[in-house]
């Protein structure tokens, strides 16, 4: 048994515990939240905090796949944030929003291997068009008008790190893998806005290149030194640091949203829409091209040689390239 993400060859590399591929896509409970928490049982989480009645909590509640993106979680997601925006943010006049994920082993281990096997049989446009849906199912984060925090816990890997790049700033453990952008050694594009966001995030063109063209996973430190996180908070492995990696990981980021609090309000929520529109601008031209690529490549006969591989704890082969 293995774990069904694309993030399995990384956690293979700690003790952890494998976990059934062909559960990942699991029935989802129906959405509902007040404006305080959610019940149990969620793919999406919401909580105010109870630090700082100011800063809520948004939970990806999948810990048993190591919060694995699926369309279901999608879902939830985007009626979650929905939600919020319509009903929550203004009302409870919140200044900001942390994103985890559940438990200390991961932000999230990426898309949902099974799903992303049975793309081969539909054709590239079909994929496309479910690509983009999957895409902007999490990436609708954009559209909360206040500061967005990821809190990484864990590794964040192929899409998960698409959409932890998608926040307005983060907060990573010190881990030796943090940050995957490792599609292509999977035989796919970049996905969930990944190559957007990483360039977008980098000053030097040639580091976002070398990271998606080797598809490398960068440690906790080197996304600091990238500056692709704002703050390193200390790993369970290092002297003298807590266990919880979770915890600390969001207490390092409750500490930035308090900081936010304390910002104008209306200056606050300026600020964030005028940077985000800067930073927008192509978005959605560069999820079309991602979409249509990862579409392509699901769509050869060699796909699923690298996830395979992955697996089997092997180097792939992709010697059918010229087959399709």
């Amino acid at each position: 048994m293995t774990i069904g993400s694309i993030g399995t060859q990384l956690f293979r590399s700690r003790a952890y515990v494998s976990v059934n591929k062909s559960r990942l896509l699991g029935i989802t409970r129906c959405f509902s939240a007040s404006s305080n928490d959610t019940s149990d049982g969620n793919l999406v989480g919401w909580r105010i905090s109870d630090k700082d009645d100011r800063i809520g909590i948004l939970t990806l509640q999948s810990s048993r796949t190591y919060n694995a993106l699926t369309v279901e979680m999608g879902r939830e997601f985007s009626d979650m944030v929905r939600h919020l925006i319509q009903n929550v943010i203004s009302v409870r006049d919140l200044r900001a929003i942390i994103l985890t994920g559940e438990g200390n082993n991961a932000f999230s281990a990426g898309g949902d291997l099974d799903w992303l096997r049975s793309l081969k049989s539909n054709s590239v446009h079909a994929n496309a068009d479910l690509m983009i849906s999957f895409y902007n199912s999490f990436l609708c984060i954009r559209q909360v008008p206040i500061p967005v925090i990821a809190a990484m816990n864990g590794p964040a890997m192929g899409a998960g790190a698409g959409l932890a790049l998608a926040c307005d700033l983060r907060v990573g453990v010190s881990t030796p893998k943090l940050l995957g952008l490792n599609f292509t050694k999977l035989g796919i594009h970049s996905g969930m806005g990944g190559s957007y966001f990483l360039k977008l995030a980098l000053p030097a063109t040639t580091a976002a290149n070398e990271i998606l063209l080797m598809g490398k996973t960068l440690s906790g430190q080197e996304s600091l030194d990238l500056g692709l996180i704002n703050r390193l908070v200390p790993g369970s492995s290092d002297n003298n640091s807590s266990s919880n990696n979770s915890t600390n990981a969001v207490d390092v980021a409750l500490e930035m949203g308090m900081e936010l609090a304390q910002q104008h309000p209306v200056a606050l929520r300026m600020m964030v829409q005028t940077l985000r529109s800067q930073q927008d601008v192509g978005l959605q031209q560069a999820l079309q091209r991602e979409a249509i690529a990862q579409a392509t490549c699901y769509n050869r006969a060699d796909w699923g040689e690298g996830v395979n591989a992955v697996a089997e704890k092997r180097d792939p082969q992709f010697d059918e390239y010229f087959d399709k």
